[in-house]
């Protein structure tokens, strides 16, 4: 990231942020983001401290992207606290304007040219030299230069993208058809690809050791697996050796399942690997799953239209006192359960609340917070950490997941003794979460279970992720709407208004798919706080107690379903009406 300072160049070619934003002359980004409520001075106070620790390290860090590294402030917050002016967001497609080098060196990006005016956008002051530098260097004449503050981490990638293609995975692979293999250039290649898929925002890495032709380098991204590099099977198998090793795997050992772990350096952060190799037919498999925690969306990104949820979210994030609680997120493999767990972590103030999370594996490191990972080497239960974690005066409790009786059984135990428990369950629907739940408990335990369930439980999600509209999407018009309205037909979902709706195009940001990230399609229940409420839900379960559906239709229970969930993002423009009847159908 970066804090906004005034340019060399004159006031007047200076873009300033709007006024709902504007950054006074020699006034820190962070002193801004304190006085807009974003960050706490608290938090501010622990990222300085940081940064001069650091620098004793003869490491450099902005104060900001510790904040950011830190989880105490995301990238979305900054970008909305700002309120960019629409000249700022301009750059999308990059003009070649500038030598790549010169934008590596000094990084920057070009916009525009206006008149005899170069628009660039920079992370850092520019001096007079560097000014002129850039000024000279343009292809086109230009007499003034007018900066853009930028944010750190986005320019990083956008300098990348213009960077020279010498050393690409493709032209990588190339050079090592026709020459001899090498520690360093194998080195060179894992690097080269790692840092390609964290760029086209891969979740999963796959790569596949196979007879000729049929070794392939796969990226998972929004959920669909994309080939993007055949690869000579001598250079597969030399990839499979190297990756092992730096994994902690055994390299030799091709026929059993491994589990691995290693780490690289992209543009100045760590980010974390989870390997897992499996013997197959004709060969082996290895995937690497990514663990960026910049890459990681927030919950604006994740429910956009939906204030309600994010202000549900951000007061369960108040923590006052042991209240007690509980809350599930519930979704199949791949729905983002872990990440949306992970993002309502990260809305805690853990500079002044104590998080605990119980995992296997932690994935996502989450500062401030006291991770701990279960050791299935030393057949360490989660029922055993609950005895000594109690020891820890936590305030927050995160169960990674709920997978059978003794995790079950700790979570409703520290539930009842005041902590507010967040949890992952697999289940296809909000109210299969309760039923899973109370079938880890005996006949004996499950009175129990049922009075915990109705006095502590708060918030039920099942989730799915579903393709989000990219933004070359083109209004739809009066006559798109009878073919849309066909598309919905039996779903439950209302077209609503033609003005709000949207139709795929296709662009070369979403590689001409129409579609780019995603968005969560949900369905919800909240049982708010009230004694009265609790108390007939628990007199209700005791009587009734496999029929918790009737819950949700309680005074006072607020319940979204999944079409309804789906319609908001319709009407927002966020999803075309394709992928709502599919997500409704999930």
């Amino acid at each position: 990231m970066f804090e906004p300072r005034t340019p060399t160049a004159s006031p007047q070619d200076t873009a300033a942020l709007p006024s709902a934003g504007t950054l006074e002359p020699g006034r820190s980004l962070h002193e801004f983001l304190v006085d807009k409520g974003v960050i706490t001075p608290a938090q501010l106070d622990i990222a300085q401290r940081k940064q001069r620790a650091l620098l004793l390290q003869g490491r450099r860090l902005e104060v900001i992207e510790i904040l950011i590294r830190d989880r105490f402030v995301t990238k979305e917050q900054i970008s909305v606290a700002l309120e960019h002016s629409d000249e700022s967001r301009t750059g999308g497609v990059l003009q070649a304007l500038l030598p790549a080098h010169l934008c590596q060196r000094l990084m920057v990006i070009p916009i525009k040219v206006e008149q005899d005016v170069l628009h660039v956008r920079a992370a850092q002051r520019l001096t007079e030299a560097q000014q002129r530098l850039i000024l000279n260097a343009c292809v086109r004449p230009v007499t003034r230069l007018r900066v853009v503050a930028a944010d750190r981490v986005e320019l990083r990638n956008r300098v990348y993208e213009v960077a020279s293609d010498e050393t690409s995975v493709a032209a990588m692979i190339e050079r090592l058809r026709q020459a001899e293999m090498s520690s360093s250039a194998l080195k060179q290649l894992i690097d080269a690809m790692l840092t390609e898929a964290v760029l086209a925002r891969a979740s999963d890495i796959h790569l596949d050791s196979k007879a000729d032709p049929d070794s392939w380098v796969s990226y998972r991204i929004d959920n669909d697996l994309q080939q993007r590099h055949q690869v000579p099977h001598r250079i597969m198998a030399a990839l499979f050796i190297r990756i092992k090793m730096e994994g902690g795997m055994d390299a030799s050992d091709s026929l059993r399942a491994q589990d691995g772990r290693m780490g690289f350096e992209f543009q100045g952060r760590p980010v974390d690997l989870r390997l897992a190799s499996q013997p197959i037919a004709g060969g082996e498999t290895l995937t690497m799953r990514v663990l960026d925690p910049e890459s990681m969306p927030s919950l604006d990104s994740m429910f956009p239209a939906q204030p309600d949820m994010i202000a549900l979210f951000q007061s369960l994030a108040q923590v006052h006192g042991k209240n007690g609680g509980l809350i599930f997120i519930s979704g199949p493999t791949g729905s983002g359960k872990t990440t949306t767990l992970y993002a309502i972590a990260q809305r805690f103030a853990r500079d002044r609340v104590n998080v605990v999370t119980v995992e296997d594996p932690v994935e996502y490191l989450l500062p401030f917070a006291r991770q701990i990972q279960i050791n299935q080497l030393l057949n360490q239960r989660t029922q055993d950490v609950e005895r000594s974690v109690l020891r820890q005066d936590p305030d927050v409790l995160i169960f990674g997941e709920i997978r059978d009786a003794d995790s079950a059984r700790a979570a409703m135990k520290l539930t009842e003794s005041g902590h507010l428990v967040l949890a992952t369950v697999h289940s296809v629907t909000a109210i299969q979460i309760y039923e899973r739940l109370i079938a880890f408990f005996d006949e004996g335990s499950r009175p129990d279970a049922l009075y915990i369930m109705a006095h502590y439980l708060r918030l039920m999600i099942n989730q799915r992720l579903i393709p989000r509209l990219c933004d070359c999407a083109r209004p739809a018009t009066q006559t798109d709407l009878s073919s849309i309205k066909r598309r919905l037909v039996d779903t439950g979902v209302s077209p609503g208004p033609v003005a709000q709706l949207r139709i795929k195009v296709g662009c070369a940001r979403c590689n001409g798919r129409g579609y780019y990230g995603r968005v969560v399609a949900h369905e919800t229940i909240v049982i708010p706080n009230v004694e009265d409420l609790r108390i007939e839900i628990g007199d209700w379960l005791i009587k009734n107690p496999n029929q918790f559906h009737q819950v949700r239709k309680m005074q006072g229970v607020r319940y979204t379903s999944r079409a309804n969930s789906i319609e908001r993002l319709l009407h927002a423009g966020l999803i075309d009406a394709d992928t709502a009847r599919r997500a409704v159908g999930i």
